[in-house]
């Protein structure tokens, strides 16, 4: 996309934002820049009158329109993949509080997307992408998410909690993009803080025994072998199922 041949108005401006636009894969850093950029050029065109030379033909996914709010869309889309590809590898490394920043960006952004109306053609309409479940799908996810990487940081059991209900929704939400697997994962993390901080014998085992079977994880099984073992020699008690309520939307929506 060369915004000079698009644009009759602000040269310079529209010379920066195509190389913003060319250098923006490059680094989550590089796309927030386009971001900036574009949102000023938007700004511009929304006060300027007869500043378009020719029609644009944004792409996105196999799909083109001539909409700005599309390729806006689509940037803020992209950016967001960027940013939970980064914090994926902040948190691997156990820098979790550099991921915590970049997820909390990703959450705003999922807001934004969510809130954001355009007019769309039949060709570009039923894009997932752009369907209102589809983002907020997305917003659920990524909220679990920050909230599961936030209880990394300081086991919180509630907030664990959180991270799976919301996660669970998301799944709901956008059954086409569900992830089970991942669902299970903060399910079994929370059943695992409450068993590793509980007191209560009976409580202990009822989620320990839960998380064992939601997720494998050596930490899990080696708490769980220990609470076996005292159970065995003290208290002889047997598992009992634990419910875990789920959010509706509305309740999903306060929590983000």
């Amino acid at each position: 996309m060369l915004y000079e041949h698009v644009l009759s108005i602000e040269r310079d401006k529209a010379i920066e934002l195509s190389e913003c636009h060319e250098n923006s894969l490059e680094s989550v850093a590089q796309m927030e820049h386009y971001l900036l950029k574009f949102n000023e050029m938007l700004g511009i065109l929304r006060e300027s009158t007869h500043c378009i030379a020719k029609q644009p033909l944004f792409e996105w996914n196999d799909r083109n329109s001539s909409s700005f709010m599309f390729e806006q869309f689509r940037i803020k889309h992209t950016l967001h993949k960027m940013l939970m590809k980064e914090a994926k590898s902040a948190f691997d490394a156990c820098e979790y509080k550099k991921a915590h920043q970049l997820l909390t960006r990703a959450v705003v952004l999922c807001k934004e997307m969510l809130q954001a109306e355009f007019v769309k053609t039949p060709y570009v309409r039923g894009m997932p992408e752009l369907q209102k479940e589809h983002s907020l799908a997305l917003l659920f996810r990524t909220r679990a998410t920050a909230l599961y990487n936030m209880h990394m940081m300081k086991s919180t059991p509630a907030v664990c909690k959180m991270a799976y209900q919301l996660c669970e929704l998301s799944n709901a939400v956008w059954k086409r993009g569900a992830n089970p697997v991942y669902a299970n994962k903060l399910k079994a993390h929370y059943h695992f803080a409450i068993a590793s901080t509980s007191e209560d014998p009976q409580e202990a085992l009822n989620h320990s025994t839960l998380a064992t079977a939601l997720h494998k994880d050596a930490n899990f099984q080696e708490l769980h072998a220990s609470i076996l073992e005292k159970n065995e020699q003290i208290h002889f008690l047997t598992p009992e199922p634990v419910e875990v309520p789920l959010y509706s939307v509305v309740q999903g929506i306060s929590k983000c």
